[in-house]
């Protein structure tokens, strides 16, 4: 059977040759697209940063690691959005209200939900594990 590949993929094909290329402008705007894509996904977000910091727009970078660091504390991925806060902290001393977004009990919270989810080989999922997992 074929398959067409996703937007997405065609995007990052783009994204790889643009940066290859020294095309920053052009990556620029590949990011923006990935991003309005998946939005839900902090990584766009996150390496969009990087691209502006590395054209010296630390402002729109900062813009962008905020956004980052509100995606991956919302995932619950605290070591990354603490990471990413202490990287705006070091462009922005002002910016100190991001270390503020970054929950570790919220955090931890999401991930013991998600850990009732997981099935091991070690046991078989029980019928309310099953039923929570594909409930979502």
């Amino acid at each position: 059977m074929f398959r067409r590949p996703s937007k997405t993929t065609n995007l990052r094909a783009q994204l790889g040759a643009a940066l290859k290329a020294e095309r920053l402008h052009e990556a620029l705007d590949l990011y923006e697209l990935m991003e309005k894509q998946k939005p839900a996904e902090p990584r766009w977000a996150h390496r969009r940063g990087d691209l502006l910091q590395r054209m010296g727009r630390k402002s729109d970078a900062v813009i962008a690691y905020e956004r980052a660091v509100d995606l991956y504390a919302a995932q619950g991925f605290v070591a990354r959005a603490a990471a990413m806060a202490k990287l705006i902290l070091a462009i922005d001393p002002s910016k100190a209200d991001v270390l503020e977004r970054v929950d570790p009990q919220a955090a931890r919270r999401l991930h013991r939900e998600n850990r009732a989810l997981i099935v091991t080989a070690d046991e078989p999922p029980s019928a309310d594990t099953m039923r929570a997992r594909f409930s979502r």
